[in-house]
């Protein structure tokens, strides 16, 4: 058996907001190529 090191990664789904951050060009706001995109955050204390 081959004894590889596999630096860490983040898994699938656990930071994809930053693909959602990404701003649309002018070109792409002028063709109407974009999605309008909401966030929510809920602020909750650990009694709710």
């Amino acid at each position: 058996m081959e004894n590889k090191h596999d630096e860490p990664t983040i898994a699938p789904g656990m930071n994809t907001h930053d693909s959602l951050e990404e701003k649309a060009t002018e070109e792409e706001t002028n063709k109407g190529d974009f999605t309008s995109v909401t966030r929510l955050f809920l602020d909750r204390t650990p009694e709710d």
